[in-house]
């Protein structure tokens, strides 16, 4: 899928290096690797870096890119600026096309979420993780499962008790293939029990039917309910890592004993995988950097997200084992 090496990498095999590899036996995929040493990464990045966003403008994974983007530049934490690209569409595959017809060598990389790992899951797109190579993450958000403000149920315990004793007897919104259907499954799975769907492919669609008495339970970003819901709805669970101080009595999935539920859904910085890891540490250290801006920092406990940094080994082995709990999720919904 990917292009194995750049046109100037070819040059300088053909030029300098054909001999040596030949000699030892290498085949010509490993030019990039021999080329990725001290003086490559001194060169990089000679041009500015494509972020190719799987999304329309204006959401939480484009707002955050430009964000970034924007603090990176304006400190020169990078020589060149970061250039935000719009591929939405394909259940995620039009970005990864579009990342797939540029060289592997840093300058091309994707801003995503664990939708990617959905899609993954169901098959909706010939990509997984293993066509990547992982950054890191900066941060990220985790949606609140709620009930409508006069419902009956206050706790998850009086959700779980209702729907152990009557399986299906409450109503859950979600779109089947997106985050709040597979969070739900994930708690449903982990906790015991079954609920009835109705479909709902959007917030705006969630929150009309559990405000008008068509749902029982609905998922929301956090930011969303705090937005639009917080007058008609109460929130039961939170999916994030840590309470949010704005959410200060609402307990976590793993505080409850669910934490195979927990969904951070990070913004994950991805490179295609034959990117050479002295690119992407240069990439990591500018994110790095970005994340711990206090504008930054601000930005995002404003909008109920949280603001950390992980590597991109450790992002990467947490999100295969993500993955790992969707598959058989993305078994039963097919």
């Amino acid at each position: 899928m990917f292009k194995r090496q750049s046109s100037r990498t070819r040059r300088l095999i053909v030029s300098g290096l054909l001999g040596g590899v030949m000699a030892l036996g290498l085949n010509a995929g490993t030019g990039p690797a021999l080329l990725g040493g001290p003086a490559a990464a001194a060169d990089f990045p000679t041009k500015p870096i494509k972020v190719i966003v799987p999304f329309k403008p204006g959401g939480r994974t484009d707002t955050v890119a430009r964000l970034l983007a924007k603090k990176i530049e304006d400190n020169k934490w990078l020589p060149q600026p970061m250039v935000i690209v719009n591929a939405p569409g394909g259940a995620g595959a039009n970005a990864v096309n579009a990342m797939g017809r540029d060289d592997a060598d840093g300058h091309t990389i994707v801003h995503w979420h664990h939708q990617m790992l959905i899609a993954s899951a169901m098959g909706l797109g010939d990509f997984g993780p293993d066509n990547f190579k992982s950054i890191g993450f900066t941060g990220g958000g985790s949606p609140v499962w709620t009930v409508r403000a006069d419902s009956p149920y206050k706790t998850m315990d009086d959700l779980v008790t209702k729907l152990k004793a009557e399986p299906r007897s409450l109503v859950e919104a979600i779109g089947i293939g997106t985050i709040p259907h597979f969070v739900g499954a994930m708690l449903a799975q982990d906790a015991g029990f079954e609920t009835r769907y109705v479909t709902a492919n959007s917030g705006a669609d969630r929150l009309r039917l559990a405000l008008g008495g068509n749902a029982d339970i609905a998922l929301f970003a956090a930011s969303e309910y705090l937005a639009g819901g917080k007058e008609g709805l109460r929130p039961i669970i939170y999916f994030g890592r840590n309470r949010l101080p704005e959410l200060a009595d609402v307990p976590t999935a793993t505080e409850l004993g669910f934490a195979r539920a927990s969904w951070a859904n990070p913004n994950w910085w991805l490179a295609p995988a034959g990117t050479p890891d002295e690119a992407v540490a240069i990439l990591a250290a500018a994110l790095e950097k970005a994340i711990a801006d206090p504008e930054i920092i601000a930005y995002f406990k404003e909008n109920a997200l949280e603001a950390y940094w992980m590597p991109g080994d450790e992002a990467m082995a947490e999100s295969k084992q993500v993955l790992e709990t969707l598959k058989p999720i993305a078994a039963a919904i097919k």
